[in-house]
């Protein structure tokens, strides 16, 4: 079910969105998009709005989100069949560049992000079959989930405890969540800056917050492992290279996104290096590397 943000009470649904018949607040549809925020200044607040440009373009092709998918739909399909029996939603979604990838791996999914920008960018690759736009520290759904995904996405709020409560709020019992977040705080550099990253995470950290949300553990990796040693070194060069004021490191989109706009030459070098741990990972927990991801069940 869906709940009234002000109130907490029920939500109906209506054909122009859903309204709540105790506050007597409404929820509208507007160009297919069921928005919940009307407040068009907070998206700023947690990424960047100028990027989504950029990175819709660079998605496609760029190694690091093809290998990404590739990791994501492993972790999910061993916990939630595909074929439409159950349905997930895709938090923080961005350009739709996952849920796109997923709906065509035959999963009922839904796209949800505070940026109407980016929640066009995901029509325009028609990702989701419902596309809702919301806050995440506001609690919306109600046990109307079977999986909720989060990739590369609680590490940009400051109060991450709570965004893992409400997606905990949104799944059915035994319902499950699907997270990435990066890891290691050695790597820090202008893309996290950019990025509005609040932190990097270590696995304790990761697993001490989805525990205390109410999960259970399905599994816990590092991923991203066998390119560390070359994502270290570059992250250390562009850190000394950079030019600082205040220590605070000077950023902007084009320096930011330059290290995802790779030569195709060593992008196929990556891609293929990066998707051996695909394979790994089926097998084996990786013992470090530049990222995490977590599945985790909610407690019945």
């Amino acid at each position: 079910m869906l709940k009234c943000i002000d109130c907490h009470n029920r939500l109906n649904k209506i054909g122009t969105g859903f309204f709540c018949n105790r506050c007597k607040r409404k929820y509208p549809l507007i160009d297919g998009i069921f928005c919940f925020s009307g407040n068009s200044n907070e998206e700023t607040d947690f990424f960047p709005g100028d990027a989504f440009d950029k990175l819709y373009k660079l998605e496609n092709s760029n190694f690091w989100f093809q290998v990404r998918n590739l990791i994501i739909e492993n972790s999910i399909k061993k916990y939630i069949p595909s074929g439409g029996m159950s349905k997930i939603i895709e938090v923080g979604c961005g350009t739709g560049f996952v849920s796109s990838y997923l709906k065509k791996q035959d999963y009922d999914i839904d796209c949800a992000d505070l940026s109407i920008h980016g929640l066009n960018y995901c029509k325009k690759r028609n990702a989701g079959n419902g596309y809702y736009q919301f806050n995440l520290y506001d609690a919306v759904f109600y046990e109307h989930y079977d999986g909720v995904c989060a990739f590369d996405v609680i590490e940009h709020i400051d109060d991450d405890n709570l965004v893992l409560q409400n997606m905990n709020k949104a799944l059915k019992p035994g319902g499950f969540i699907f997270i990435t977040v990066p890891a290691n705080k050695k790597l820090w550099s202008e893309m996290d800056e950019f990025a509005k990253h609040k932190r990097r995470y270590n696995l304790r950290e990761l697993k001490g917050k989805i525990e205390r949300a109410g999960f259970k553990i399905m599994r816990i990796s590092y991923f991203m492992t066998c390119l560390f040693p070359f994502l270290f070194l570059s992250r250390f060069c562009s850190l000394r290279n950079s030019s600082v004021s205040n220590d605070k490191i000077e950023i902007n989109l084009e320096k930011a996104l330059r290290g995802l706009d790779i030569k195709p030459f060593l992008n196929s070098i990556f891609f293929f290096t990066f998707r051996l741990e695909t394979h790994l990972l089926n097998r084996i927990d990786l013992p470090f590397g530049s990222s995490l991801v977590c599945i985790a069940q909610k407690n019945k």
